[in-house]
């Protein structure tokens, strides 16, 4: 979610801005306090900040999204920073805060004059999916698991008795005859990978440390973090070598990408930011993944991490989410809730049937279900950095280590696995038909067709592989651009929904452009939603030592929302963008009577007081009607001499039909004051004011 710097956009010229019964504005030279301002014409939106909810976001850094580098430099020297880490593919930096909170650098940022800044956001955190490790048993690898009864579990390794999770996925020795995901690159975006591991001997390739911008050797040992990605690597791509387990793609390669790092080196929980998260998927990408498995994630919308996705899937890259372990339906968790992904539910299999796993978060965003109950594989071995423990009781000969976890996180790598094998077959796929072909081919087991628990049911390899590669049922990129009336300025922060009701539906929010992108989404029929800017999404802006809300938001009334429908809209290669038009009213009239002024006028000023949009004479009850300005304006009362005593001016604002009371007052030995309905509220200081201001998208 983010925030845009206050300052107002005009798309009508200032003298077409009243109705013809209102006098014109005009510069007022003679005036004493704003004459000294100058008359400005529209600029658009321009910079957004991202929300700062307590205990949501790290300190210590800001992420700056540019179109101009060189201003980058300004913030820098503004907030006394470091630039610590370059992303020039999607135009990011993130820089360094010294004895400084992210609140106060984003006061310090809003008072430049900046061209050419995207967005200044925070570095949300973000959770690995934590799996639930299964308690010892020494009988558990004896048992057949959990109650499937075909007898085809042979895939030639000694612990194949425990690898339910590939036989209910239809793997077999025979399948991988025709395809195992040779030579395909797998990024596991986690905790690191301990690739000294027996059965991963040879399958780990060079990795990447994001926080440290170290290249990982292949073959070694590089699991920071823990013992998570390990875990989740073997499920992918354990080898095929008789000892061990087997991974559902054994021809593929891994590729660490380590995101959640020694909690000593770089704090809290490990996790070390949506910038080096960023870094890492556009280093992966760079070098040759094709597939990215991601079993974590977080509450916050992160643009940096939404538009380093994007790049991935720009080049192809196929990338598979975790849905979580939160059991309710989850709708705003990201990445999962990113479009474009694979995302992955867990399945149990119980009585002789598969049901989706009690903790799985449900979602309608969920495009298929894999295992994820009593998953054995690979952990870190006991010298390994990433040694968490392993389960004694179960037996292999390799000397490696083993345990069992279950949780979205083991469902993920499965699906990658499969995307892996299917590759191999058709190198050439869009994410678009590799998730498509998954859905068409997937085990429908609870007759529901798609659900917000299993998507569309449990994924399937043997029928995936058999079946053709889709070549209609998605587009690449689907846009939603969301302008002002006249379409000269995009709207940020509006939120999109695309929903159906026979599959996933997707979610994102516009950008500083005003464009909501959906890479690799279905075709077909949709609801689309549009609305925004919302009136809660925002930062918290600094006053009297408190905290208010609404520093940094684009509307700060509901009333300034704008919404719109589009019902039955269809999406297809020949329809990928829709274009929305944001349109208000906005009346004031004032009941005071100020004849005892000076010559006084309705002023209209840009809300952090860097020009005048302009002025026209004041006249009791009579409505000035500015629905033909755009963007964030404040507005007020000036007269050609201080006031004598404090002068209290009433009025309404009538805003999208919904009547406003305003007032402020005219302190004595001033000449101007700000309307509003908080009383001429400034949210800054007097050398840097910020007024409330008001959202408007003209007709």
């Amino acid at each position: 979610m983010r925030k845009v710097l206050l300052i107002a956009s005009i798309v009508a010229l200032i003298l077409a801005l009243f109705s013809c019964a209102n006098p014109s504005f005009e510069p007022r030279s003679k005036a004493k306090d704003l004459a000294s301002l100058p008359e400005i014409k529209s600029q658009g939106y321009h910079i957004l900040f991202g929300e700062l909810r307590d205990g949501e976001y790290t300190e210590g850094k800001i992420l700056v999204g540019y179109n101009d580098r060189s201003e980058v430099d300004k913030i820098v020297k503004a907030v006394n920073g470091k630039v610590v880490l370059e992303l020039p593919q999607i135009k990011v930096v993130s820089i360094k805060l010294n004895g400084m909170t992210v609140k106060q650098a984003y006061d310090k940022i809003k008072a430049l004059a900046l061209k050419g800044i995207r967005y200044v956001e925070p570095s949300y955190k973000r959770e690995l999916i934590k799996p639930t490790v299964v308690k010892p048993n020494p009988d558990m690898y004896k048992i057949r698991k959990p109650g499937l009864n075909s007898t085809a579990r042979d895939y030639g390794e000694e612990l194949s008795n425990e690898l339910w999770g590939l036989e209910a996925i239809g793997v077999t020795q025979q399948l991988w005859e025709e395809a195992s995901g040779t030579n395909i690159i797998v990024a596991v975006v986690d905790t690191g990978v301990d690739g000294t591991h027996p059965d991963l001997e040879g399958q780990v390739i060079a990795g990447y440390r994001p926080a440290f911008d170290e290249e990982l050797p292949a073959g070694t040992d590089s699991s920071y973090g823990g013992s998570h990605g390990t875990h989740v690597a073997g499920t992918i791509a354990a080898k095929k070598d008789g000892k061990g387990i087997v991974g559902v793609a054994p021809g593929a390669k891994i590729m660490p990408i380590v995101i959640f790092d020694d909690p000593a080196l770089v704090g809290g929980n490990g996790y070390v930011g949506d910038d080096y998260v960023a870094a890492g998927i556009i280093w992966a990408t760079d070098h040759g993944a094709k597939v990215m498995n991601h079993s974590w994630g977080g509450w916050g919308y992160s643009y940096t991490m939404k538009e380093a996705f994007d790049y991935a899937m720009e080049h192809g890259v196929v990338m598979v989410v975790s849905a979580g372990n939160n059991t309710s339906d989850s709708h705003h968790q990201y990445p999962a809730g990113y479009p474009g992904v694979i995302q992955v539910a867990a399945l149990d299999y119980y009585g002789g049937t598969f049901r989706v796993a009690g903790f799985s978060s449900r979602s309608d965003g969920v495009s298929v279900g894999a295992p994820g109950v009593t998953i054995l594989s690979t952990v870190p071995g006991e010298d390994s950095i990433g040694y968490e423990g392993h389960n004694e009781n179960v037996p292999a000969t390799n000397g490696g280590t083993y345990d069992y976890y279950q949780g979205t996180s083991m469902a993920a790598p499965h699906v990658t696995g499969v995307v892996a094998v299917l590759l191999q077959k058709f190198p050439n796929a869009k994410p678009w038909q590799i998730r498509k072909l998954l859905e068409n081919t997937a085990f429908d087991f609870n007759g529901n067709g798609w659900d917000h628990d299993t998507g569309y049911g449990l994924v399937k390899l043997d029928a995936a592989l058999q079946g053709p590669l889709p070549t209609q049922g998605g587009v690449e990129e689907f846009q939603v651009v969301v302008t002002d009336a006249k379409g000269n300025f995009g709207v940020p922060t509006v939120f999109v929904s695309m929903m159906r009701d026979n599959g996933s539906c997707y979610y994102a929010k516009t950008g500083p452009d005003g464009i909501a992108r959906f890479p690799h989404i279905d075709s077909g029929t949709y609801d689309i939603f549009v609305g925004g800017p919302d009136h809660w999404d925002r930062a918290l802006a600094p006053y009297d030592g408190e905290s208010i809300p609404g520093g940094y938001a684009i509307a700060l009334r509901m009333a300034e929302e704008r919404q719109a429908s589009f019902v039955g809209f269809g999406v297809s290669p020949d329809a990928t963008q829709l274009n929305v038009n944001f349109n208000s009213t906005l009346q004031v009239k004032f009941s005071t009577n100020l004849s005892t002024l000076k010559d006084p006028q309705f002023v209209v000023v840009d809300p952090l007081l860097r020009g005048v949009y302009g002025r026209v004479a004041y006249a009791r009850n009579q409505t000035y009607d500015l629905s033909l300005l755009s963007g964030q304006i404040s507005f007020g009362i000036q007269t050609l001499l201080p006031a004598a005593t404090d002068i209290t001016i009433q009025g309404t604002v009538t805003l999208n039909g919904e009547d406003i009371p305003v007032y402020g007052v005219l302190k004595a030995g001033t000449t101007w004051t700000i309307i509003d309905d908080f009383g001429g509220l400034n949210l800054g200081t007097d050398s840097q004011p910020i007024y409330v201001w008001w959202t408007i998208f003209g007709q």
